[in-house]
């Protein structure tokens, strides 16, 4: 089973990436479970055009210990299964506490199994990797950690963190780093004077022996379907851009699986 944790800092286009490999991986014929671990509930978004679904932390509060894992997960584009864990109003409680009782509620309810799911993809808050926000990296949740980065000091520097927390469940036999994409955010063309400028990404994936597995350059349709909440592959389904996502599903699946 493909299991992955997904990380990155903030607009670094993480949860878009992430919904079209989920969708990338459905167009192959794999039963996928995207998991958005934001208290903002947004992760699943482009795979539910025009709705939002109900957070499972929110469930949890209102049925109190009747909720059925039908109500908890919602079906979406290419049959793609979505669940949001949310979290606590915004300045009160421990949003990474809610996603742990989340992710146990599944573990409870074999969500994994009743729905054959063989890719599951955990979509985590931007850069925060405490106790909480970790919990797909240990516990069985997740064999690998894939990070995204923009091609941004910030980013890159937040995507450094990220596998140092990554490396600590490592020696402990918990998730491993996958490696790196790098989603291109900018519309800057290289310049002449900048051309044999290191590459701070490449560097990092060398120092860690680990790989970065796509570049997303920058693109006009890829920016049109964020904004129409839609995904790429279903927006734009045969520009290369859509290919490329199909061949880093095949890719991951045929690795990590």
């Amino acid at each position: 089973m493909l299991k992955l944790a997904i990380y990155g800092k903030g607009g670094s286009g993480k949860s878009t990436t992430t919904a079209n490999l989920a969708y990338a991986l459905a167009l192959q014929g794999h039963k996928v479970l995207q998991i958005g671990c934001d208290p903002k509930a947004d992760s699943t978004l482009a795979l539910h055009p025009g709705q939002q679904i109900t957070p499972v932390l929110e469930l949890l509060q209102t049925k109190k210990g009747t909720l059925t894992l039908d109500q908890a997960v919602h079906q979406g584009e290419q049959g793609i299964y979505c669940v949001e864990t949310g979290g606590p109003i915004p300045g009160l409680g421990c949003a990474g506490r809610g996603i742990a009782m989340v992710l146990e509620y599944l573990k409870q309810q074999r969500a994994l199994e009743v729905l054959g799911i063989d890719c599951v993809l955990y979509d985590v808050l931007g850069d925060v990797v405490c106790g909480g926000f970790a919990q797909p990296m240990h516990r069985g949740y997740a064999k690998h950690v894939l990070i995204i980065t923009s091609n941004e000091p910030m980013s890159i520097y937040a995507a450094r963190n990220i596998s140092k927390a990554v490396q600590n469940f490592q020696a402990r036999s918990y998730a491993s780093l996958a490696g790196f994409i790098l989603n291109d955010r900018s519309l800057d063309i290289e310049q002449p004077d900048c051309a044999h400028s290191p590459d701070p990404l490449t560097d990092l994936a060398t120092t860690l022996q680990t790989k970065i597995w796509a570049h997303i350059p920058y693109s006009h349709e890829w920016r049109l379907a964020e904004r129409s909440g839609r995904c790429l592959l279903q927006a734009y389904p045969d520009i290369p851009l859509a290919q490329t996502f199909k061949d880093l599903a095949a890719e991951l699946f045929a690795t990590f699986n």
